[in-house]
């Protein structure tokens, strides 16, 4: 709720508080002194009364509105989306070939219950594959390579960025690994962008990405994992030696 129902609420009571004090008054001064301290108490009775139940109503819509805000991950979470801001930082901590063009990933994932694990694909993994597993055990995701290589990552004060390199019209496939200890859990990642390129659809795109989806709904099992096969194509709009950051936003259903 608002804050001017709470005004208007305050605003009729102390309306009706001020005619009742106006009409005792007048009756008191055609009373006894003794018919005035009884008027009094009875004033003083309504004006606590009053208080009291603005209190309470201002305590409920207090209520309201923390129960409206936990109940919307959107408005619980603290999203930035700031591949932009990002961008430098990834710079400054890598080195990218002449030949190359490094691709950073941030997963802006604060509101889920797991930190988001990001790993080289096996060659043959087939792209937007996602598969959940009872297990936390890596060697039993049949997305991973046999001995799974983690990206290297750079801090940041938010979500670490996880990068690696390719070359233009090549592409870099990684799989996206949940690993998760509570009940099963869903969510979905409504969002990316990017600098200097997002990879959105355009005529002649300088990313193209098969994507970890927006408005796609995911699950992670409790006490397992989950696992997404996802690339990035840098395309010859892309001048070698570039260093793009991308950033997913995702939050709890």
């Amino acid at each position: 709720m608002g804050k001017e129902p709470t005004h208007t609420r305050r605003r009729t009571l102390q309306s009706i508080c001020g005619v009742a004090v106006a009409g005792l008054t007048g009756l008191a001064g055609c009373s006894s002194s003794g018919d005035s301290d009884s008027t009094t108490q009875t004033t003083d009775a309504q004006t606590q009364t009053a208080t009291e139940t603005q209190t309470t109503t201002t305590a409920n819509e207090t209520t309201e509105q923390a129960e409206e805000t936990t109940e919307s991950g959107l408005e619980a979470a603290d999203f930035v989306e700031n591949p932009e801001e990002i961008h430098p930082t990834l710079v400054k901590a890598t080195s990218v070939p002449s030949d190359e063009v490094l691709l950073g990933f941030r997963l802006e994932d604060s509101s889920l219950p797991f930190t988001t694990e990001v790993y080289r694909a096996p060659d043959d993994a087939e792209v937007q594959a996602t598969e959940t597993y009872d297990t936390q055990d890596l060697s039993q995701v049949d997305l991973l390579p046999e001995s799974p290589q983690a990206l290297d990552t750079v801090d940041t004060d938010r979500e670490d960025i996880h990068y690696g390199t390719t070359t233009v019209g090549e592409p870099l496939k990684v799989t996206l690994v949940a690993r998760h200890d509570t009940d099963t859990f869903d969510w979905s990642a409504w969002s990316r962008t990017g600098y200097p390129y997002d990879g959105h659809d355009e005529e002649d795109p300088a990313l193209e990405v098969d994507c970890y989806c927006g408005g796609m709904n995911y699950t992670a099992p409790s006490g397992g994992t989950w696992a997404r096969v996802i690339q990035v194509t840098p395309t010859e709009r892309v001048d070698t030696g570039t260093t793009v950051a991308l950033n997913w936003t995702s939050s709890r259903l």
